[in-house]
């Protein structure tokens, strides 16, 4: 997973690849990745109608990209939403570290693991 940051805020999140933890189907680490990614795609359609998914496609593979026209309050409230998604993403990493890497230096870091 790695982020992209411009003046501070998150501007690109690419999430690739499968985790390797178990066999496809039965890997909890990469269903958690896939239940974090595909919360907030949905929560920022749902709850603010942005759509900041521009790729989708196989292998575990997601691009998020913040729209540059946003209402600034809008925009405050995707970026907290993908930076909730950070949050949950990296406390996974915390707990599963051979089966994740969080790119992004300025990632807060989870307080509560699975």
């Amino acid at each position: 997973m790695r982020a992209r940051r411009e003046a501070g805020r998150l501007a690109e999140v690419e999430v690739s690849g499968h985790a390797g933890y178990k066999e496809k189907g039965t890997d909890i680490v990469c269903a958690g990745i896939s239940a974090i990614t595909l919360g907030a795609a949905n929560a920022l359609v749902s709850l603010l109608d942005v759509d900041a998914v521009s790729q989708i496609g196989q292998g575990g593979y997601i691009v998020f990209r913040m729209p540059r026209d946003l209402p600034t309050e809008v925009e405050e409230r995707a970026a907290l939403i993908l930076e909730g998604m950070l949050v949950a993403l990296k406390a996974l990493e915390e707990s599963y570290p051979e089966y994740l890497r969080v790119e992004d230096p300025d990632a807060p870091r989870g307080i509560f693991k699975p």
